[in-house]
């Protein structure tokens, strides 16, 4: 799986300072999309043990609110495969 961004300080999706992950990769290709860049599987950077790290040192501060999963679609099939194996 290929990422778009990795967002550390995020305060446009969601509550308070946010961690984001932007995941590439999106079939329904929406008209008024804000990332149509990321409807490509390949777009960006693969997913990998270091992207983890550094999304996981993001959210130790006690200012961040949570983390947010944005794309492309992060539940595409093809996305599902990679964190599930199917």
């Amino acid at each position: 799986m290929n990422y778009a961004a990795i967002k550390t300080h995020d305060v446009a999706n969601g509550p308070g300072v946010r961690v984001s992950l932007y995941v590439s990769g999106c079939t329904h290709h929406c008209k008024e999309c804000f990332n149509p860049e990321t409807w490509d599987f390949n777009y960006g950077t693969y997913f990998d043990s270091k992207a983890e790290e550094q999304i996981l040192r993001a959210l130790e501060p006690k200012y961040i609110r949570g983390f947010s999963l944005l794309g492309g679609e992060p539940f595409e099939p093809a996305n599902q495969r990679f964190w599930w194996g199917f």
